[in-house]
């Protein structure tokens, strides 16, 4: 490409600019490109820095203190003794915290799918977009709630005591009382509280993915006889596929962080009821008001296990979600 500018006294060739006397000169916006980086940079920088102290240092501390035997003059040792200690200690704290984070995982987050893509789905074919701006706000609410706040409720629910809600309503029906606090009844109070917990976010993004979704393939469907469980499996699910696995990862990384701090007094009462998580132990570990001193480096072995299977839980989840976008193309 050629052009000639001759009031301004250059000639453009293949975007390099020739002047009049037959020096090559760049453009402005050549020149401008110069500053690209260090302008991305002034901008990457402050979130870089913090993500480098909050993240990367904390990780640091964890890995130092988790994997150390301290020697003479508390030189570091690199050791996985503190990680051994876990699982031969006489109480088996740990083990059974960890036992009680799986449970939780593979219970909680499979019913809260399936009830988010039943209740999203009833939302979606009654309610117009208009609409649903009201009733997002209002499932909305119960997820920005303190998350203490909605444990101590319900830790008033599930109350032995004769005036609580839910014994009056068993004795109403008339069933006996039951102590939710019971090694053998406390983790089915978890998993409600957990599951409840997470319904309103998921029920919100579900909704507005099942709004998005074309109806004319739906009407196209009907009109070619197919039922309707059907094109929830042949449409619905397909057209949502991406929604469904952000919300199997997010909920699989959220449930691995669950504390029931609220429904117990604290730690030790946890303890007595078996129901303590893995999160939990960590925080009894380094947290001297839980009526033991700190222990870092119990902390640290406890929090690198975690992550490990966190770890592991991951990458089999996205082996699940390559097959589900495979089968759902």
């Amino acid at each position: 490409m050629r052009r000639n500018k001759k009031d301004e006294g250059f000639v453009l060739i293949d975007d390099r600019v020739i002047n009049s006397k037959g020096k090559k000169t760049k453009p402005k916006n050549m020149e401008k490109g110069r500053f690209d980086l260090i302008n991305q940079l002034i901008w990457v920088l402050p979130g870089l820095f913090f993500v480098c102290i909050f993240s990367y240092f904390s990780i640091f501390i964890v890995f130092k203190y988790g994997l150390s035997a301290n020697g003479a003059n508390g030189v570091f040792i690199l050791s996985i003794k503190n990680i051994g200690n876990l699982f031969t200690e006489p109480t088996h704290e740990f083990p059974i915290a960890l036992r009680n984070t799986l449970i939780y995982v593979l219970v909680s987050v499979p019913i809260s799918l399936l009830i988010a893509l039943w209740t999203a789905k009833a939302l979606s074919n009654v309610l117009s977009k208009r609409a649903f701006a009201f009733f997002q706000s209002a499932f909305f609410l119960p997820y920005v709630t303190s998350a203490l706040a909605v444990a101590m409720a319900f830790s008033i629910l599930f109350s032995t005591s004769n005036t609580s809600l839910l014994t009056q309503l068993l004795t109403k029906l008339g069933l006996s009382r039951v102590d939710w606090k019971e090694p053998k009844n406390a983790m089915i109070m978890l998993i409600i509280y957990g599951v409840w917990k997470m319904l309103p976010f998921k029920i919100i993004m579900f909704t507005a993915a099942f709004l998005r979704v074309d109806k004319r393939l739906y009407q196209a469907a009907s009109i070619d006889g197919v039922p309707k469980w059907q094109q929830f499996w042949k449409i619905s699910v397909p057209q949502i596929m991406p929604v469904i696995i952000y919300m199997i990862t997010t909920g699989i990384i959220g449930s691995f962080k669950f504390m029931p701090f609220g429904l117990f007094a604290n730690y030790e009462e946890a303890v007595k009821s078996q129901a303590q998580t893995a999160v939990f132990f960590i925080f009894s570990r380094i947290n001297s008001g839980s009526g033991s001193l700190p222990s870092y480096s119990t902390g640290g072995a406890a929090s690198i296990v975690l992550m490990v299977i966190i770890l592991v839980m991951t990458l089999a989840n996205r082996q699940l979600s390559k097959f589900l976008n495979k089968k759902y193309r």
